[in-house]
């Protein structure tokens, strides 16, 4: 979360169009990584109500990052965070979460049509995402805020 808040507070640095687009894109990760944590937590034995005020707190940590990813972007280079955003977004997504897709589908699914549907499922997922930011980046150019 703290990642998120230094990408969305650096490229609001650059333009605001900028800050738009990596919010939205960074919406679009969040919405289920809270959600999936929320889930983990509440497996953990948590109630229903410690589980909210933890993801909460957590989420909190977006905001000190935003504040640092403004304060870094105007008096440095942006793309030495955005790289930094980058490597840790890719760290996450392929050191974590494409590993626990995978348990997950060796542990619950047999069957070959079966392990076909949740490929497919899976992959709808990241290639919506990748489809959304780059229309984001192709189209950039012409939208226009007024």
């Amino acid at each position: 979360n703290f990642i998120d808040g230094l990408a969305i507070g650096a490229s609001c640095t650059v333009s605001l169009l900028q800050g738009l687009s990596t919010s939205i894109a960074i919406l679009c990760e969040e919405f289920p990584h809270e959600l999936g944590d929320f889930v983990i937590l509440l497996s953990a034995g948590m109630s229903t109500r410690q589980a909210l005020l933890f993801n909460f707190l957590s989420a909190c940590s977006c905001y000190v990052g935003l504040a640092f990813g403004i304060l870094v972007g105007n008096n440095f280079a942006p793309n030495i965070i955005f790289a930094l955003a980058g490597g840790m977004f890719l760290y996450i997504s392929l050191a974590d979460m494409f590993p626990e897709m995978n348990d997950m589908l060796r542990e619950k699914i047999t069957g070959r049509k079966t392990d076909f549907t949740y490929f497919m499922i899976q992959n709808a997922g990241m290639l919506t995402g990748f489809t959304a930011i780059l229309l984001i980046t192709l189209y950039a150019g012409e939208i226009e805020l007024e």
